[in-house]
Parts: structure tokens; sequence; C-alpha cells
């Protein structure tokens, strides 16, 4: 399971930052250059904005199967915790992701 969080972690990191390096790349309109790229860069915004609301879909599925699982730990301490760490980290990422989405 850690290595499925580690692993999307790392998808995350990934996606974010292409995402800014995709939205970073919007020039300006006096430039002649811009008008031959721009098509391209909106594309790239569409698909890196695509990208991050799969990403948030996956990440509020986790986030339920986080939830189902401090729920299930009926005084369990140790599972409890683990879950709570959990969902402490997936809404940290909800929260990155969400914000990346507003800029799209």
């Amino acid at each position: 399971m850690k290595k499925r969080l580690i692993i999307a972690l790392a998808l995350c990191v990934l996606i974010l930052s292409a995402c800014g390096t995709v939205l970073g790349t919007r020039t300006s309109s006096n430039n002649p250059v811009a008008h031959s790229t721009a098509p391209i860069a909106a594309a790239s915004t569409q698909t890196a904005c695509s990208i991050l609301q799969e990403r948030q879909v996956y990440l509020q599925q986790a986030t339920n199967v986080a939830r189902a699982q401090l729920s299930a730990a009926h005084g369990d301490l140790r599972k409890a915790e683990a879950a709570e760490k959990q969902l402490i980290k997936l809404h940290e990422l909800n929260t990155l992701v969400q914000a990346q989405l507003n800029k799209c």
C-alpha cells in the first residue's frame, strides 16, 4: 500500500510539474512566435487539465478507501494511525491538484 502511495505521489509531482511548465508557456500576443505556438500551448494545457481531473478522481477514490480503512480499524490503533496518515497525505495531494485545476 505504501508503494502505491509513493507512486501516486511521484505521479502527482510529475503531473503538477508538467502542468506548471505548460501553463508557464503562455506568451504575449505581440510576439509573432506566440501566434504559431498558441494552439500547441492551448492543446497542451487542455491535456494537462484533463490529466489533473483524472488525478483528482483517483485521489477521491483513494480517500474513500482510506476512510473505509479508518472506519474498519475498530480500536486497532496502528491501523487507525496508518489510515489517518494516508488521509492527511491524500488531502494534501488533492489540495495541490485542486489549486492547479483552478488555473485551468
